[in-house]
């Protein structure tokens, strides 16, 4: 009799704990049970990349991919909300979600905004710059807060993908009035097999790039740098000027800005072709969105790789892509919780030991599959034949 109460104790305990686990896994999935998909496009049918798709109330919400595709996971509460669209160049787009729920086609289709600017006097390009990032506090989500997102990555050597890597992951950040972030916390991570020659490495988390390469989050001489205005948008009805920086020494990026509330939606840097897209929250300030960037480099190989590649060179490309999808933001402090991976600060993101669930990846909601995703997929696949999903299984075990 003792033996079956604490057979059934013990059963009682793991239940307890195994539902505790799920939760925690899954409560992203729980919260969020409704799917909202659609294509983005403009009046010509091209698709609309890197739109802000968010619920009007709540300022939750995702982007398009470079496709013009989004996925938003939203509650049976948010049914009555807003969907709010905005892209830079549009006029902004807004349906009930349960009215854009019902629609047979699930395409939005934005309308081109008219620009002022040419009414009005134009003044230096500096000075939007200046008055951009004495406003940055302002314009931005420049108090404590958490993004939850969704970083991948993928290998290439000689132009084809050898490797990739995919993390959930959370970030604790003061936006881009702060050089860099505060904390990380790497939730779920799972990678490809390792088909490279050459496995370059990183000397810390790909993440923190993210933030130290952005321009704005540091100091710009404006006195040594080189602005010039070269072209003209708009963004939520506000005139929007681009203006490119080409500073002494060093590689040029462009800014969009918002002519009245002086405001950065959008940084092109050359130096590493990265992008980053910033959306407004439920107060109005802006905070990153997505973010993309590529670094390639040549990498010296040992006399035996290179006469198994039979190459002329002892040089071999390898690129690393990054896309980063911001999924949530949490500005309540106290809900704001990020457990700093200290490994994260001086590892390469694939060498972090990150336990794996297939669970989590098979009830994640990921974001729509790219030109980009399924050529990195179709490559990766096309070394020995293993489809993706079996390197997944096999890789991270």
């Amino acid at each position: 009799m003792q033996k079956i109460n604490a057979y059934a104790i013990k059963n009682k305990f793991f239940f307890i704990l195994t539902s505790l686990i799920v939760t925690c896994f899954f409560g992203y999935s729980q919260q969020a049970n409704i799917t909202v998909e659609g294509l983005i496009i403009d009046d010509t049918k091209i698709t609309i990349p890197y739109a802000a798709i968010v619920l009007q109330k709540k300022a939750k919400g995702t982007s398009s991919t470079e496709d013009g595709e989004f996925i938003l996971m939203v509650s049976e509460n948010d049914l009555t909300d807003t969907l709010v669209v905005n892209s830079l160049g549009f006029k902004p787009f807004k349906i009930m979600v349960k009215d854009y729920l019902n629609k047979q086609e699930k395409i939005i289709n934005l309308k081109e905004s008219t620009i002022s600017l040419a009414e009005v006097k134009i003044v230096k390009p500096e000075y939007y710059v200046i008055n951009a990032l004495k406003n940055l506090k302002r314009t931005t989500v420049s108090d404590q807060h958490q993004l939850t997102l969704l970083y991948r990555r993928a290998s290439s050597e000689e132009g084809k993908a050898r490797f990739f890597i995919e993390q959930y992951m959370k970030i604790l950040d003061r936006g881009p009035s702060v050089t860099r972030m505060s904390r990380i916390e790497i939730l779920e991570s799972r990678k490809s097999a390792d088909y490279r020659f050459f496995k370059k490495k990183e000397f810390r988390h790909s993440v923190i790039p993210m933030t130290i390469r952005n321009p704005v989050r540091h100091p710009i001489s404006i006195k040594n740098t080189k602005w010039k205005k070269i072209g003209d948008s708009s963004y939520e009805n506000e005139d929007v000027v681009i203006i490119e920086a080409k500073p002494k020494g060093q590689a040029k990026f462009k800014l969009y800005i918002g002519v009245d509330t002086f405001s950065i939606y959008k940084i092109e840097n050359y130096a590493n072709n990265s992008l980053y897209i910033y959306k407004k929250n439920k107060d109005g300030k802006l905070y990153l969105s997505y973010h993309s960037r590529q670094w390639t480099s040549d990498e010296t190989i040992d006399e035996s790789l290179q006469k198994r590649l039979r190459k002329d060179s002892n040089k071999i490309s390898a690129t690393y892509k990054h896309e980063v999808f911001i999924l949530d933001i949490e500005t309540n402090k106290k809900k704001a919780k990020v457990r700093h991976n200290f490994e994260a600060e001086t590892n390469d993101m694939a060498l972090l030991e990150i336990p794996y669930h297939e669970e989590f990846w098979n009830s994640f909601n990921l974001p729509p599959e790219t030109k980009y995703f399924k050529k990195i997929k179709e490559e990766l696949e096309s070394n020995f034949g293993v489809p993706l999903q079996t390197q997944f299984q096999y890789s991270n075990k």
